[in-house]
């Protein structure tokens, strides 16, 4: 699962450098071709803790991964790339981080 959650990234990380320095507003059709990744993951984390913390602190964490989710689906269905931008680069991608070395997502190679 790993190198899946690893090329989830990249291809997230592409999208939104793409919308905030490049002005793309294809970020809502790129972001949808993902759904079905983006729902493995999802599904794949909440089949279980994995982290080994207490069942409240991981019943808040997929509480709040249902909850960019949901995000996620309201800026697709409206086509709000801001939101969509925002939900995945301050949301999303934190939970993918989770499960990377901290080189694998520098943020600041991907800003340069």
């Amino acid at each position: 699962m790993e190198e899946k959650i690893r090329e989830l990234y990249k291809k997230l990380r592409d999208i939104v450098v793409e919308y905030t320095y490049y002005q793309s507003n294809k970020n809502c059709e790129q972001v949808k071709e993902l759904v079905p990744e983006i729902q493995s993951f999802i599904e794949w984390f909440m089949g279980g803790n994995i982290f080994d913390v207490d069942d409240e602190t991981y019943a808040g964490m997929c509480s709040n991964l249902l909850e960019i989710l949901s995000d996620i689906v309201k800026s697709l269905e409206g086509r709000d790339h801001v939101l969509l931008n925002d939900t995945v680069a301050y949301g999303f991608m934190e939970y993918l981080k989770l499960f990377m070395d901290e080189g694998e997502y520098d943020e600041d190679e991907i800003w340069e």
